[in-house]
């Protein structure tokens, strides 16, 4: 018996052994398969198998299939259970990848009902969740791939496992991109990315970073799409993950090309061919190969175009990839077409028709059948309505006059009632455009108001401090003073020149019908220039992150200013900083900071128990309709928040 156990054993170990030789396409996949041949026991090997599983997004899915049957196998032999579920988690994933979706659910699903009784298997659940997340994806289901991400995300929180939830919210943001509900989706693939800050985790997905690639393409950020796809590109190499590298690729081979550098894009398109060919999908192969088919066609390369055409074309034979075919010949058709050959050319025309005239005969039998089908159940049918016809025939005429005289009184009601509606709608319609004007009026009147306020503080009250400025300086220049007048005469100078300032600020923001968040912080910097050198001993920075530009009401916007020039006067005079920096940014909605590192606030956030400053403060940001918020800021000192009171 032990000897036809070890018979049995070795015969299995020579069929790895060549499998390992025959398939190894990374260094990874190759030193596991050597690890699976190596194992000196059942046991080690059945883990051994499991490990190479795992990385079944880079193997051929007939390899990743085979490995996975066998795993289960030796799981049913040593009576381990859990590893023979997630055997079969595998094998689903593999059928996923050959397309087989309806199977691949079929097989989780039933899993699933299996692990219902099972203890300490919720990361086996989340994982088999996941897969069938895919496989709705895939079938346009998106409404249950969304789903499906919420109850992974509640059991990865659950057990605390940080990859899953990365997995769960990718999924999610997967789908809404597959609906092209692109803000929703980018809010989800961000929040995958902000699950963790462990670079490694999100490294070793990928995944993540192309979708947030398509995600900012098709928002129209491309620095942030050429961002995230060179990442996805970098992490997957490094991690050897073939089929995020091949999506990534051809992601990054098509933003090359909208960004007006198609030469850059042949390379890849090279490379996205031979993984995919590596993992085989042929599937996607074959249109990749009509996509670079095309590429050549139209960048004056017909030969290479002609032959990656025809071998795609013998690749969607081979596997009856029939609706490839026709982007297939088509891409060939311009390829011929280029270079000038228009007997070759006439030729693939013709092969294309011949095409479509199979696919109509196919149709046309399968229609003739259904019509076969239709006849005779509708000639029975017409039997059963000739028996009812001649009983009916009778009362025709008498049902039929009574029908009519009813139609004819409902048509009259109708006609009726929608004259009626049609003259409410008009009357509707005045009002509406009378309210328009009305409101109209009343807004041009307010600017004009407005405006003329402006203008009557620049020509009068402005001319006029001014003047006082002027005439403070003519007065020190030519007296002399004792300090008790020179310390007034300096202060009166003081106050005089802040008049200027506050009216220069007003009338700037009363001259304008909008104020964007970059016109508040350019006043700021100007704000910060003048006070400078009254502080050279405190270091000022100004931090502009904006990448939509907010628009405020011109109120709003000097409220927002006058707050941040009070938090800035207040750092100044009372924080004994050495530091300041004022900060605006933006993700998806506005945010304004002032953080000093000074000696903070004793009660930061019982703004109440300030000064006048901080309730005034207070007072704008409410009119405005802000928050704002006085937080202890990192190693020391103090931060002023100032944020929009609705965010959604």
């Amino acid at each position: 018996m032990n000897f036809l156990l070890r018979k049995e054993i070795g015969i299995t170990l020579v069929f790895l052994w060549l499998a390992v030789y025959a398939f190894a396409q990374t260094k990874t996949i190759e030193q596991l398969k050597q690890n699976v041949y190596k194992a000196p026991v059942p046991a080690e090997q059945l883990r051994s198998i499991l490990l190479l599983c795992e990385q079944g997004y880079s193997l051929h899915p007939d390899t990743l299939m085979w490995y996975a049957a066998y795993a289960e196998k030796l799981a049913k032999a040593q009576n381990n259970t859990q590893a023979a579920f997630w055997a079969q988690y595998h094998q689903s994933a593999a059928l996923t990848n050959k397309g087989l979706t309806d199977s691949a659910e079929a097989l989780a699903d039933d899993c699933l009902e299996r692990l219902k009784n099972e203890e300490g298997s919720l990361q086996l659940v989340c994982n088999l969740l996941n897969q069938k997340g895919r496989c709705y994806v895939r079938k346009n289901q998106h409404k249950e791939a969304i789903e499906m991400g919420y109850a992974i995300l509640s059991r990865a929180e659950k057990i605390n496992d940080v990859l899953l939830q990365v997995k769960a919210r990718t999924l999610i943001g997967w789908a809404y991109l597959e609906m092209g509900q692109l803000r929703d989706a980018l809010n989800w693939h961000l929040k995958a990315l902000h699950t963790t800050a462990d670079s490694s985790v999100l490294e070793k997905y990928a995944i993540l970073y192309a979708n947030l690639a398509t995600n900012y393409n098709g928002l129209g950020i491309t620095d942030s799409a050429f961002y995230y796809i060179q990442k996805a590109v970098d992490c997957s190499r490094k991690y050897e993950n073939l089929f995020a590298l091949s999506n990534s690729l051809a992601i990054y081979s098509a933003l090359n090309v909208n960004a007006g550098h198609p030469s850059l894009s042949e390379p890849l398109l090279k490379e996205v061919v031979t993984i995919r060919k590596l993992i085989g999908d042929p599937f996607y192969t074959a249109s990749d190969l009509a996509q670079l088919g095309y590429y050549y066609a139209h960048y004056g390369q017909p030969e290479k175009g002609i032959a990656v055409c025809l071998e795609g074309i013998e690749l969607a034979k081979k596997y009856r990839l029939n609706t490839k075919l026709f982007f297939l010949y088509g891409s060939l058709a311009d390829n011929y077409k280029a270079m000038g050959n228009t007997a070759k050319y006439a030729s693939v025309l013709e092969d294309i028709l011949a095409l479509k005239d199979s696919v109509y005969e196919q149709n046309s039998a399968q229609a003739l059948a259904e019509m076969q089908t239709k006849f005779e159940v509708q000639k029975k049918e017409n039997t059963i309505i000739q028996q009812k016809f001649d009983l009916v025939t009778k009362n025709y005429w008498l049902y039929g006059s009574m029908i009519l005289s009813v139609f004819i009184v409902v048509a009259a009601f109708i006609i009726f009632q929608l004259y009626r509606k049609r003259q409410q709608l008009k009357l509707e319609i005045a009002l509406a455009e009378e309210k328009r004007l009305a409101a109209t009026a009343v807004k041009e009147a307010e600017e004009n108001e407005r405006k003329r306020i402006a203008a009557d503080l620049h020509d009068n009250l402005g001319a006029y401090a001014a003047s006082i400025v002027a005439n403070i300086d003519t007065i020190s220049q030519q007296t002399a003073f004792n300090n008790t007048a020179i310390g007034a005469l300096k202060e009166l100078h003081s106050n005089s020149q802040s008049i200027v300032s506050q009216l220069g600020d007003t009338i700037w923001m009363l001259k304008r019908n909008v104020l964007t968040i970059t016109a508040v912080s350019d006043r700021i910097k100007l704000l910060l220039h003048k006070v400078q050198p009254s502080y050279a001993h405190i270091s000022i920075d100004v931090e502009e992150n904006i990448k939509e530009d907010y628009k405020l009401l011109p109120s709003q916007g000097f409220h927002l200013f006058q707050v941040i020039q009070e938090a800035v006067i207040n750092a100044l005079r009372h924080s004994d900083c050495s530091a300041l920096k004022v900060s605006f940014t933006e993700t998806f909605f506005w945010e304004v900071t002032i953080t000093d590192n000074g000696k903070g606030m004793v009660q930061p956030v019982a703004a109440k128990s300030g000064g006048n400053g901080l309730q005034h403060m207070l007072s704008r940001a409410k009119d405005a309709g802000f928050t704002i918020q006085w937080l202890p800021a990192d190693g020391g000192g103090t931060t002023v928040q100032i944020r929009p009171a609705t965010t959604n």
